[in-house]
């Protein structure tokens, strides 16, 4: 049978309107798309030489083995010249025959094509496809073989002949699935015969077996490569199975070793649980009668902590909860901390903590520490004003807070000035028959006792333009307050008198 010969195609780019650059930009084109081509791994581009070896600048040259699969480069030359405008020069020669045009036409390109096919012997054209579906993989799939049949049948060529060119381009893998099979067949079962013998053996195969398999596999046509992986197979099993004795004996070690580290950790566990409760009690004790601990306390504390051994945030965490329970939760969305306004109610320093929680806003929503305006009281998140409003209803037994200026309000029906005078910041007085208000005349006329009116404080300081002269509060940031902050923050909390009351202990008087 005559040996397919491959096809030889030259391209140079010759458009006397381009210069080098847009040349060598074009040529480059060209190549990117005749590379993405799914030709065979044999197929080779390469820079266009002569015969002295002189690389020309705009040129490329193809070897294609397969002769019949020129229809699909110059195809993809054609689409190239579709979308950029060059005049180029191909050539095209299989076997003896040569082609030859100069074009910047896709379609004149396109009429090389049966000229070129009719160089191509219908055996060849045959043996080549062939050819190129056994280089694939060693094997014909079902559609290439259907695609072969058909090939036959349009070149009407002899069908035994057909399947002779067939099994010569398969060589020696016609039957390479049932050879394999046959030989991981006999290695299984020559494995499972001496593992039998070999009492437990992790690699039971001798070097004679070895060279007898390997005597098999060539008997059969099969390569090493073709038989790797059966032996990588069995490299495997026997690594798995060493690899779980190991294992087993791992496993029993870590067994032991962790049963008996859960027994001392929840032994641990139980003694650090005893110690933190003892821990709790001590702190309740330590703060029953002032809200925080003496020194004599702390350093008793800080002894026991040691000798309990217990993480300084767990102790911590410890302190802020039972401080809580007994003096009223400080919790913050907004970083601030409610310690010292909590010890100023607790103590009943009114006045200071009045002017504490001004600073706590002021220090939350403005930069500058200047008055609040419009709606920037708004910002403030709902768990600093129920942490505010908690604290002054806790120790003012529900008389001062939020809620309490918000029940007054509501009974005004939302009127500010009433309001205002309902809380106690503004003055009523009369002139004959007409009743009139002012605003008192400062912040240091305002009561800063339990004797003040429901409501009275906290003041809205924070909404001041005057520390110490004229307190004015202005009518927009009241309705904003209470209809868009309190009203969402607040209205779901109840006060009622176990809330309220406080446990002062010795508490100042």
């Amino acid at each position: 049978m005559d040996t397919v010969k491959p096809a030889s195609i030259v391209l140079q780019i010759v458009d006397p309107e381009l210069d080098e650059a847009d040349k060598d930009h074009t040529l480059q084109l060209f190549w990117d798309d005749l590379t993405q081509l799914d030709l065979t791994s044999q197929t080779r581009i390469a820079p266009l030489i002569n015969q002295q070896e002189i690389q020309y600048r705009h040129g490329l040259q193809a070897t294609i083995p397969d002769p019949e699969r020129v229809s699909t480069w110059i195809k993809k030359v054609s689409d190239r010249l579709t979308e950029t405008s060059a005049e180029i020069r191909l050539t095209c020669t299989i076997d003896r025959m040569r082609v030859q045009t100069q074009t910047d036409s896709a379609e004149e390109l396109l009429g090389l094509l049966p000229a070129i096919e009719t160089f191509l012997p219908a055996k060849q054209i045959f043996q080549a496809r062939a050819e190129t579906y056994a280089f694939r993989g060693g094997e014909i799939s079902p559609v290439e073989q259907a695609n072969l049949e058909l090939l036959r049948h349009r070149l009407n060529l002899d069908a035994d002949w057909a399947e002779t060119v067939v099994a010569q381009a398969l060589g020696p893998y016609v039957n390479r699935s049932a050879k394999l099979e046959r030989y991981r067949e006999i290695f299984n079962a020559e494995l499972e015969r001496q593992s039998a013998k070999s009492e437990g053996q992790l690699s039971p195969l001798s070097d004679e077996t070895w060279a007898e398999l390997r005597r098999l596999s060539q008997a059969l046509g099969l390569s090493y490569k073709d038989v790797e992986p059966i032996h990588e197979d069995y490299i495997t099993r026997i690594q798995a199975k060493a690899t779980h004795l190991q294992r087993q004996e791992e496993v029993t070690r870590l067994q032991a070793e962790t049963q008996l580290q859960e027994e001392e950790a929840q032994q641990q566990a139980a003694k650090q649980q005893n110690y933190a409760e003892q821990y709790r009690q001590e702190f309740a004790g330590a703060i029953a009668n002032s809200m925080y601990p003496s020194d004599f306390d702390r350093g008793r504390l800080e002894q026991a902590r040691r000798d309990w051994n217990l993480d300084p945030e767990w102790v911590r965490a410890i302190e802020r909860e039972v401080t809580d329970e007994k003096y009223g939760p400080i919790d913050s969305a907004m970083e601030l901390d409610y310690s010292r306004l909590r010890q100023l109610l607790w103590l009943t320093q009114w006045e200071a903590a009045d002017q504490e929680t001004e600073r706590l806003i002021l220090n939350a929503l403005s930069r500058d520490m200047r008055a609040l305006e419009g709606n920037t009281i708004l910002k403030l998140n709902c768990v600093d004003l129920q942490t505010l409003d908690a604290l002054w209803t806790r120790y003012s037994r529900g008389r001062f807070g939020f809620r309490a200026q918000h029940q007054i309000y509501m009974q005004c029906e939302g009127r500010a000035d009433d309001f205002l005078a309902g809380v106690g910041w503004r003055e009523s007085f009369g002139i004959g028959t007409v009743n009139l208000r002012s605003w008192r005349t400062s912040y240091r006329d305002l009561q800063f006792n339990l004797e003040a009116p429901a409501g009275h404080l906290p003041t809205w300081r924070w909404g001041s333009d005057a520390l110490e002269g004229d307190y004015t509060v202005n009518d927009e940031v009241i309705h904003n307050f209470f209809h868009d902050l309190v009203e969402k923050c607040l209205s779901g909390l109840k006060m009622n008198a176990t809330s309220s009351t406080v446990d002062r202990g010795n508490e100042p008087t």
